[in-house]
């Protein structure tokens, strides 16, 4: 690639690492009204200029983002549905699903998309969000977290549950069949893809303190309180709340250490090795008896045979463990178990 190329490659991606920024800031002003249309616009031309620059790096010519057609005699540039099918070639590919989605979603918002859209695509757009800061960092070895505030990945999401007779009594019978028709596929697509890389849940947590000033907001179980809360004991789908099979655990945890470039090192017979493994895993569900904690697995019955699924916590210690001594902690581990 000669220099003016490479300096056209470059700004795509510089100016899609911004649209991405541009469409985070956007997504997480509670004020904004605009916010599903311009996320899905800003996040699209994220993923596009990713796209075209991977293209462009892969080829290694600026040519390998543009065609010509016998029609018009004019070179044009590919669409972001054509880059995300010569990028992902398998259609039933999770990621590739949720881009899809999403796009059309972005052609939907320049004619009309109601509020509802919102907590319809929200766990699409977080794990968007997500596949994004994975992609850059596998295709150009780039950690958008150190320009953001890794927090700042989470999005603010107007949680409340869709209705479905609210919906028919505040839009016209077209209108509502449609938004309870997408509901519909949505949650579909969602139960059978299970991947984290389709659709990520998005759930609320509410921590009692003591102290006020601790506190985002405050709320009272009295009966005559403005805002209520009810303590209650709430069954959840384990499939949110504990999503990452064996091996994805294994995954997210190697994904993590190339994006955050954690110096991991485990001594072994024939020298150094620097990728986790299942025999890491096992020696952190033993030494912190993971799977005895329903906060970090989940025990699946299917038969004569148990399964266990993990939550994100369960990660999050992990990682902050490998973090705190990257080139022990494996030797660590091994040596406290044999002392019990």
């Amino acid at each position: 690639m000669n220099a003016k190329d490479n300096k056209t490659f470059l700004t795509l991606l510089e100016k899609s690492q911004e649209a991405f920024t541009l469409g985070l800031e956007l997504y997480n002003r509670p004020t904004v009204k605009y916010r599903v249309e311009g996320f899905s616009f800003y996040i699209c031309n994220a993923w596009e200029l990713l796209l075209k620059s991977y293209l462009i790096k892969s080829a290694d010519s600026l040519e390998a983002i543009f065609y010509s057609t016998k029609a018009t005699k004019r070179s044009q540039s590919y669409s972001i549905s054509e880059c995300i099918k010569k990028v992902f070639t398998d259609k039933r590919e999770p990621l590739r699903r949720n881009l899809e989605k999403i796009v059309s979603l972005r052609n939907t918002s320049i004619h009309f998309v109601t509020e509802e859209y919102e907590q319809m695509y929200a766990p699409l757009f977080q794990a968007c969000v997500i596949n994004y800061v994975n992609k850059l960092n596998d295709f150009f070895h780039i950690d958008i977290t150190e320009r953001l505030d890794q927090h700042f990945l989470s999005l603010s999401v107007n949680i409340d549950s869709l209705d479905s007779k609210a919906i028919k009594k505040k839009y016209p019978t077209s209108i509502a069949e449609q938004i309870l028709r997408d509901q519909m596929e949505l949650n579909e697509e969602t139960i059978h893809t299970e991947s984290t890389h389709f659709g990520i849940p998005i759930n609320h947590n509410i921590y009692i303190t003591k102290n006020k000033k601790n506190a985002d907001f405050i709320v009272s179980v009295a009966k005559d309180s403005e805002t209520k809360a009810a303590i209650i004991n709430k069954l959840q789908d384990p499939k949110n709340t504990h999503p990452f099979s064996y091996s994805e655990v294994v995954n997210q945890i190697n994904k993590w250490i190339s994006r955050k470039k954690i110096n991991f090192q485990v001594t072994i017979s024939h020298g150094i090795r620097v990728a986790f493994n299942k025999s890491d895993l096992d020696l952190f569900i033993k030494f912190y008896e993971i799977k005895t904690n329903i906060d970090y697995a989940y025990k699946h019955v299917l038969g004569n045979n148990n399964q266990y699924t993990y939550s994100q916590k369960a990660i999050n210690l992990i990682e902050k463990e490998i973090k705190d001594n990257p080139q022990r902690i494996i030797s660590i581990l091994k040596s406290e178990i044999k002392k019990r």
